[in-house]
């Protein structure tokens, strides 16, 4: 097959310079019958034609008997994970050893390659309305976190419409985080789109049912209920199918996180990465329109769903058992609760940053949440009943030596256990049940200011109390009319010993 370069050259040889198909055919070193083909061709040998005439032979019938395997085989892969699909080699192997193809592998490579385009997936360009859809995922990147390397979370929601991103970063993608997330990306878009896509993550969905139909996680379904949108899901392995926020997902990770953000804290992240999506927003338009991201948002939002007054609870549910130190485990770590409650089964809300402890639909203790393994945290309120009965105990108590207790109550009770042994422990619990009526910081003060002086007795701290809370006994005085002038205008009563008498029985002692 001839190029189209020696197709003209042959055309302009004969017609413009007169030469015979002989010269040409030596002049050009090709054959007289070539030159003679293509001057007897009015039309030029496109690539089109001449692929027509290269590929147009027809399969061979050893090829033509195994093309319903090999198509039955490359049908059955677009139903399984692209990076565990039949290879042209494997297919011929397969062949081989299985139905005794006696073809060139060469061939069935070409075979497959041709059949693999014809079942390549077809994409429709959408246009979605403003208000009705938006997409979810999630990303991974790395920052430094107070000097360290550390890996981060991505909460990535995009609305489908207007393009407007919302990212923001946790320590892990577990439900609570996934809920957490919501709150916050729905307040920052100012209203709620009516569905969602989503991936088949564990987060939302339970089990994966026929078709689109999912078992959903009841914690998935009461956000949805909350703020009234409806989930849809992605086939299988199909991330194509919300294609906006896959995108987003990498492009954020491209340009938000190189180089690496150096933060002290996730808080002042999230604050940067708002702060980086309402940016992008006023430099980016969308496309195949004039309008900033930000300028379509501001039309979208007038169909979003209002947000419901109250805030959705973000949290996870954990049951747990209180056991006989007043603590509960949840993920290796243990919590305090009141000490009234050990043995009792009570539920834990495990929120992004903190948890609180609930039994009998009452909220009996809240605590900072840790992501370390292995910890306690306490709180001395919760042991102060049991302490009132041990009150050596509170020598050396968790609660007592931690670090949100202001040191003066540790340097009180030293005095007052130096000056007065055991009485000065039971003093001292005494004194701590005193901040449930008057709070922690003015039981503080008052220690303090009993410090100061140099006196680390009860009855002086709770004079002290007694004053910062304007609590003093009021004496009421006479009005002018009833005040004597003269203590001599005072007259007493004297006492009727027969009156006494009568009350004993006649009988005098």
């Amino acid at each position: 097959m001839i190029k189209m370069a020696q197709f003209h050259h042959i055309k302009f040889l004969h017609e413009v310079e007169g030469l015979s198909q002989r010269q040409i055919a030596q002049k050009l070193g090709i054959s007289r019958n070539t030159v003679s083909k293509y001057l007897k061709q009015n039309e030029a040998p496109t690539t089109i034609h001449r692929q027509k005439n290269y590929h147009g032979k027809e399969y061979s019938d050893e090829t033509k008997r195994v093309l319903p395997i090999i198509d039955q085989w490359l049908e059955d892969d677009l139903k399984r994970w692209g990076k565990q699909r039949h290879t042209a080699a494997r297919i011929y192997r397969r062949l081989v050893d299985e139905y005794n193809f006696k073809g060139s592998e060469s061939n069935i490579r070409k075979v497959v390659a041709k059949r693999k385009k014809k079942l390549q997936e077809v994409f429709i360009p959408l246009d979605f309305q403003l208000g009705h859809q938006f997409q979810f995922d999630w990303g991974e990147a790395d920052i430094i976190l107070q000097g360290r390397t550390q890996r981060i979370y991505l909460f990535c929601m995009q609305l489908s419409a207007s393009r407007m991103r919302f990212v923001r970063a946790y320590l892990h993608e577990k439900q609570e985080a996934f809920l957490d997330g919501f709150v916050h990306a729905f307040e920052f878009f100012g209203g709620v789109p009516t569905e969602g896509v989503f991936d088949n993550l564990k987060t939302a969905v339970v089990k994966i049912l026929q078709g689109r139909d999912r078992l959903e996680q009841d914690a998935f379904l009461a956000l949805q209920a909350h703020y009234l949108f409806k989930a849809e899901f992605c086939n299988i392995r199909s991330g194509n199918e919300k294609g906006r926020v896959e995108g987003t997902v990498g492009y954020v990770r491209r340009n938000a996180f190189v180089p690496l953000p150096d933060v002290q804290s996730l808080e002042e992240l999230n604050a940067y990465l708002l702060d980086w999506c309402l940016r992008e927003a006023e430099e980016k338009t969308v496309p195949f329109t004039k309008e900033t991201i930000a300028q379509m948002w501001a039309k979208e939002k007038e169909y979003l769903h209002p947000l419901p007054e109250k805030k959705f609870e973000a949290c996870r549910l954990v049951s747990c058992q209180v056991n006989k130190t007043s603590l509960i485990t949840v993920e290796t770590n243990q919590y305090s609760v009141p000490c009234s409650y050990v043995g009792q089964a009570v539920w834990a809300k495990m929120f992004v940053d903190h948890v609180i402890v609930v039994a009998q639909n009452q909220v009996i203790a809240e605590h900072p949440r840790s992501y370390e393994r292995n910890q306690m945290i306490t709180n001395l309120d919760h042991y102060l009943e049991a302490l009132l009965k041990k009150p050596r105990a509170i020598r050396d108590a968790h609660a007592f030596q931690s670090s949100d207790l202001p040191d003066v109550f540790r340097r009180f009770h030293r005095k007052m256990r130096e000056q007065e042994g055991a009485a000065g422990d039971r003093k001292f619990i005494r004194l701590l049940l005193l901040h449930r009526e008057i709070g922690m910081k003015k039981l503080t003060q008052a220690l303090r200011e009993a410090e100061q002086a140099q006196v680390y007795r009860y009855e002086v701290v709770h004079e002290i109390i007694q004053r910062l809370t304007n609590n003093y006994l009021q004496v009421q005085d006479l009005s002018k009319e009833k005040t004597p002038v003269n203590l001599l205008d005072y007259k007493i009563q004297k006492a009727n010993v027969a009156q006494y008498g009568q009350l004993t029985g006649g009988q005098m002692k």
